[in-house]
């Protein structure tokens, strides 16, 4: 299955994959951000914090009112179903593309890094739909899981980036 990945990804698909990130953080994100604060408005949004707690999902849960929870939740699954993918697409690319410059067999797994993220940034979303839906209804557990689902993704894809930097600075030197 590696060696299939490894041979359709090429420098083409990372330039189509960047080109689609680029566009995604230049115009989708500003406007999905305005259009979020507009319909959902009150504390902020959990899945951009770095560190938060289950109670204080349940705060803005409540500031958000009736339909700003339904409103968040149905951008969780429009626009936060696509986002995690246009960047996963990026990463993964990227890093599969790079660690084919060196030799190493842990690079070969350096993949599963943008994966795991995205895999917790979708748990985030289903805790954190769960938990608006049912509200007021609250199960403070459920809250925690979510909040530690939204700090691994933000861990797993800081390290992603640091890790495709090096890898970038070492395909450099190479060359």
């Amino acid at each position: 299955m590696k060696d299939y990945i490894t041979k359709r990804i090429n420098w083409k698909v990372v330039i189509i994959s960047a080109i689609l990130f680029v566009l995604f953080i230049a115009v989708v994100l500003p406007n999905v951000s305005a259009y979020t604060e507009e319909v959902v408005g009150g504390l902020g949004s959990p899945d951009t914090s770095f560190f938060y707690s289950g109670a204080d999902l349940y705060r803005i849960a409540e500031s958000y009112g009736e339909d700003g929870r339904s409103n968040y939740v149905l951008l969780r699954w429009t626009f936060d179903v696509v986002w995690p993918l246009v960047y996963l697409f990026f990463l993964f690319s990227l890093s599969v593309q790079l660690s084919k410059s060196f030799k190493s067999k842990w690079l070969n797994h350096i993949h599963w890094i943008p994966i795991l993220a995205t895999v917790f940034d979708f748990l985030e979303n289903i805790l954190i739909t769960i938990v608006m839906v049912i509200f007021p209804v609250k199960i403070l557990w459920l809250g925690n899981i979510a909040a530690m689902s939204t700090l691994a993704k933000w861990v797993l894809l800081y390290a992603s980036f640091a890790l495709i930097s090096v890898l970038l600075l070492g395909h450099l030197k190479h060359k």
